[in-house]
């Protein structure tokens, strides 16, 4: 207490005790100790009034010391009453007693025997004896009477005196006094009690006479008539979340009193910003009831200079300021100066809606500027010139403008963010309460509707009372509404539809939350041109991940500044419309826009301006788009989502747009592999270009040539090859047979001929053609000739016979690739699984083939994705070789049901990818066993499907065929059908592929194999097998896996017709080729072991 005796020092004796007493109940309450989870907060509050107390006495020692605060002036016994008044509320044990349940005063009774409560008071730590507590308690009758006395001059300075030595004695009881539990809500009526006590005890020591304060006796002590309290709107008692106003208060004082420093008590800003509709009035309402009663607060709405003057009419009539009603006088300095001056008291000013800064701070011409001796007016001046600064008052601040906040509170700025999921939940069902009936039916799309509505409490609020009024409308299907792209108009009528609301400014009763977004639009407008043309280009195009690069790069207006550029998206950022957002590439700065902000553009901009905004967006985003090559595909991965909302959004196609569909298409076809949506935009460019330009036109032209391969991808061959012979035709008539469009024409008509089967000869001039001017007139390394090189190989591995040359040339091209593209790009790649493939039809390189194919599907699977069809290829290439390895057919079927399942999900049953998924994973089921059921289902679907869309004689439709047969084969009893099927692919091979083509030597030996298990036939299966087996030893050599099963086959003939000797020159060289091929314990070696021993 040497402290307080200090601030004290030269305060009469009671004046001293008084404080010392107050103080003395303070510091004991906040050493106690409760279980209460609320406690640390109370205790918190009470040192922060604590505090103000100190402040207080400190002043009321000054003004002593000066004698300009007398004991014989009013104001000192109405000081001296108000700390009486204080004490009483630590003070009154038989108050103390009922609250808590500890005893401290005593009867007669007790005065015999200890009672219980004195021995529960006892083990608490209350040691006072029976006989102190009741002088004690006749103490506190004293300090009651002179509190129920009327605070005029009854309560004389001797009446005062006569107290001193009751108050010593309640100082003793303090310190043997610990509080049992605090009671929460009797804490915090306490507590509201003191802060009404010191705001009045500040009112007297800052000098305010008793009648200009008007004291009465109304709330028990020295109070005003109730303080002005000017608030438009009731105070929301469905306020949901927490006040952000009051956190931030509340942390202010305690890092003041933390840091040693007294409460502030002068001058104090502080905003409130975020988007419209997040509940920036809701929390200054919130906050601002708390102080109802006990400060002046002033509600002044500034979202227009009209607004604001009409306030500040309103509040010059309340306060009776003078001159308020004088047309002459400039209103707003009255207002302003009264405000700084001693009358007005302790205020706080809401400054409500200040959003545009230009009604702050206008743009004039200095040569009109008005000087402080001139007349000002509002409109002239700004009103940030009219907002009261002095010594003293708190203004609170919202605005939509991160600018003005700053502006008007410097540093003092609170980001107001929306609600957490669980509190926009609860607001939901408070403002459409039958929703709950059914809250377990519809919680997913509640929550889902609430994220889309990025929990927005205004959108949330309008949301749910539609739903409550319109009950046949679901929770879910309100939420299919929102998703949909198609039903966007319906959304916005849904959204647009008024709702009303108490706790909002009457102007904007009736606002919806698509227009309340106007209110900045609109100001944009007036404060950048700028920021308002990115804003619109924004609208066009999605609202997540929008690149900072693209913006820069899009030139708006011609504007090439960087610095200008940086000061528009800032003022975006500012008005809370944009976001910053992290994208995935560039510099990996970027924004995004609220979705029904994005949404109330879109609703904002009239038909004619969003058509124009949506052309001008088309026109700038096709120049900045560069084309989908490898290197720029990162590019695209962030810009591809905005070609397609912008082209969603168009009503009327451009010259503009249809090249943004072109080069949207690609990216969706070479990188994506999203074929049906590719040939979607393809063919909006086709019809456009040749509405404008014809049918012969080079766009025309390039967009059916796109359209001609990503059919061939997609399927659908007969289509492909019809519009690829006309585009070829037209090229070549037109641009000569050497133009690099012609070129493009001929490769890829040559492809689609080679896929549809039959002509390979063809195919192969078409090839060499191409191969030959392009190596001419571009070069060895040039990419397109690789490409035709890598082509050409493809034809002639077709052919068969020519692996070596295959080889030769898909070494080339890798290595060229390699070296000019990276070992990760998608060429590169794809040379790698060409001749992967070539390794493995040469056979003994399995081990290569293996490695070569698991590094190109770790690269796509990175790079492209796990469904893109080139990745789903490599999984079927690996899997083929695992199966060609042996022992890992577990491995095989896990990676061909994969790719089964997602080519049906992705490309379709028929497509020809998902066809050989099929019959690749039929012939894995049946090297399991035991499920040839199923593998006859699969493959005669995959035949059916294969005669019907690609003809009897294609090479896939045979070799379906020919699996079929050995299926039929296996159940056994079908050797009729069996052989049928043989001699028809046969037959088909051996005039389409040759006699001696790798395919047609397969069937020659399949057919053989059927024929010896006829019986009577082995004269010609010997002649078959004969010739297989001179082929393959031929073109491929002793070493190949083939040659090693056409000698295994050979001998066993030779063996079944006891041709002894022929079958052993041949069972050793058979033993060892096949120990090579297979490995010892293959059962191909061991059979021959045996029959040579």
């Amino acid at each position: 207490m040497a402290e307080v005796a200090g601030l004290a020092l030269g305060v009469p004796g009671v004046l001293d005790t008084l404080i010392k007493t107050c103080l003395e109940g303070y510091r004991f309450i906040s050493t106690a100790r409760s279980a209460d989870e609320d406690f640390e907060n109370h205790r918190y509050q009470f040192k922060v009034e604590q505090q103000k107390l100190k402040d207080l006495t400190t002043t009321v020692t000054s003004r002593i010391r000066e004698s300009t605060l007398k004991t014989d002036d009013e104001r000192f016994l109405l000081i001296s009453s108000t700390l009486i008044r204080i004490a009483q509320q630590f003070s009154d044990f038989k108050r103390l007693e009922s609250l808590y349940g500890v005893q401290i005063s005593s009867s007669d009774k007790s005065a015999e025997k200890p009672s219980k409560r004195f021995r529960i008071r006892k083990l608490l730590g209350l040691e006072a004896s029976q006989k102190d507590t009741k002088s004690e308690s006749d103490a506190f009758k004293t300090v009651l009477t002179l509190t129920d006395l009327h605070l005029d001059k009854n309560l004389e300075m001797a009446t005062l005196q006569t107290l001193k030595p009751h108050l010593n004695s309640v100082i003793n009881t303090y310190s043997r006094l610990k509080w049992a539990c605090l009671d929460s809500e009797k804490t915090q009526n306490l507590i509201s009690k003191l802060k009404e006590y010191n705001s009045n005890m500040k009112e007297l020591v800052d000098g305010h006479s008793v009648d200009k304060v008007g004291i009465t006796t109304v709330v028990g002590v020295i109070t005003k008539d109730k303080p002005h309290f000017m608030v438009p709107f009731p105070r929301n008692e469905d306020f949901i979340g927490k006040s952000h106003i009051a956190s931030w208060f509340k942390a202010y004082l305690k890092q003041r009193i933390a840091a040693g420093k007294s409460e502030h008590t002068g001058h104090l800003r502080l905003a409130l910003c975020g988007l419209g509709g997040v509940g920036k009035t809701q929390d200054v309402l919130n906050f601002i009831y708390e102080y109802e009663n006990q400060r002046p607060v002033f509600w002044i709405h500034a979202g227009s200079v009209t607004q604001f003057e009409a306030d500040c009419q309103k509040l010059g009539s309340l306060a009776k300021i003078p001159g308020h009603d004088d047309t002459e006088q400039n209103l707003g300095l009255i207002v302003k100066q009264w405000l700084e001056g001693p009358q007005s008291g302790d205020w706080i000013l809401v400054l409500d809606n200040a959003d545009n800064m230009l009604d702050f701070h206008p743009i004039a011409p200095k040569s009109t500027a008005s000087k402080e001796s001139d007349t000002v007016s509002i409109a002239h001046d700004g009103i940030a010139k009219f907002i009261p600064r002095g010594s003293k008052g708190t203004i609170i601040v919202t605005t939509r403008d991160r600018e003005v906040a700053r502006n008007l509170a410097n540093q003092n700025v609170i980001i107001k963010p929306e609600l957490h999921p669980e509190q926009a939940i609860k607001l939901f069902y408070h403002h459409c309460p039958n929703a709950e009936d059914t809250a377990d039916d519809t919680s997913t799309a509640l929550q889902r509707l609430l994220k889309e509505l990025q929990y927005l409490p205004l959108a949330i609020v309008q949301v749910a009372a539609y739903l409550d009024l319109n009950r046949s409308i679901s929770t879910s299907k309100y939420l299919e509404m929102f998703e949909s792209k198609k039903e966007s108009q319906k959304l916005k009528r849904l959204l647009s539809k008024p709702h009303h609301n108490i706790w909002r400014d009457n102007s904007e009763n009736a606002e919806t939350i698509l227009t309340t977004f106007s209110i900045s639009f609109r100001q944009l407008q007036e404060q950048s041109k700028l920021a308002d043309s990115f804003l619109r280009f924004m609208a066009c195009i999605d609202r997540k991940a929008i690149p900072r690069d693209l913006l820069f790069q899009i030139h708006m207006h011609d504007v090439e500044d960087e610095l200008l550029i940086s000061e528009a998206l800032d003022k975006l950022v500012n008005f809370s419309i944009l976001q910053h957002a992290k994208v995935d590439f560039g510099r990996g700065k970027g924004y995004e826009i609220h979705s029904l902000v994005h949404l109330a553009m879109q609703t904002y901009l009239e038909s004619g301006e969003m058509d124009t905004a949506l052309n001008k967006a088309c026109t700038v985003l096709a120049n900045a788009l560069r084309d989908s090559e490898y290197e720029n595909w990162a590019e695209w991965r962030v810009y591809l989502p905005h070609a397609m909302a912008l082209l969603a959004n168009l009503k009327e196609d451009s010259e503009a747009s249809a090249d943004l569909c072109m080069k949207a298409g690609y990216h969706l076809y070479v990188a994506l592999g999203r074929y049906s949506e590719s040939l979607k935009l393809y063919e909006r460019a086709r019809k456009l270009y040749a509405v404008l330009f014809g049918e012969e036109n080079t766009k025309t032209l390039e967009a059916m040539h796109s359209i001609g391969y990503t059919f061939r991808h997609a399927g659908r061959l007969k289509e492909a090859q019809e519009l690829q012979e006309k585009v070829f035709e037209v090229r070549r008539r037109t641009l000569g047979e050497e133009h690099p469009d012609t070129l493009r024409s001929m490769h890829h008509l040559a492809i689609t001929y080679r896929e549809l089967g039959g002509r390979l000869k063809e195919v192969q001039e078409l090839e060499e053609k191409v191969f030959e001017v392009r190596r001419r007139t571009l070069g060895e390394e040039h990419p397109d000739t690789l490409t035709s090189m890598n082509n050409l190989a493809i034809t002639y591995e077709k052919q068969g016979g020519r692996l070596k040359e295959v080889q030769e040339l898909r070494e080339k091209v890798l290595e060229v690739r390699r070296r000019t593209l990276g070992e990760e790009h998608p060429d590169t790649l794809r040379s790698m699984n060409n001749l992967a493939i070539t390794y493995e039809e040469q056979g003994g390189r399995l081990k290569e083939v293996q490695e070569l194919q698991e590094k190109v599907l770790e690269v796509r699977r990175r790079t492209l994705g796990e469904e893109h069809p080139d990745t789903l290829s490599s999984m079927h290439n690996l899997a083929i070789t695992y199966e060609k390895q042996g022992g890992r057919l577990k491995e095989v079927q896990e990676l061909e049901e994969k790719v089964l399942e997602v080519s049906r999900r992705t490309l379709g049953e028929e497509h020809p990818d998902t066809l050989r998924c099929m019959h690749h994973l039929a012939i894995t089921y049946e090297k399991q066993g035991g499920r040839l059921k199923e593998v006859q289902g699969l493959e005669e679907k995959v035949l059916e499907v294969r005669r019907r869309t690609l003809g009897e004689e294609h090479p896939d439709t045979l070799r379906s065929m020919h699996s079929l047969a050995i299926t039929y084969e296996k159940q056994g009893g079908r050797l009729k059908e069996v052989q049928e099927l043989q001699e028809k692919v046969l037959e088909v091979r051996s005039r389409t592929l040759g006699e001696e083509h790798p395919e047609t030597l397969t069937s020659m030996n399949n057919l053989a194999i059927t024929y010896g298990k006829q019986g009577g036939r082995l004269k010609e299966v010997q002649e078959l097998q004969e010739k297989v087996l001179e082929v393959r030893r031929r073109t491929l050599g002793e070493k190949h896996q083939d040659t090693a099963d056409a000698m295994y086959n050979f001998v066993l003939t030779l063996y079944d017709l006891e041709l002894l000797d022929e079958a052993i020159s041949l069972m050793e060289e058979a033993a060892c080729l096949s120990a090579r091929v297979y490995g010892g314990d293959h059962s191909y070696t061991k059979t021959t072991e045996v029959l040579a021993k």
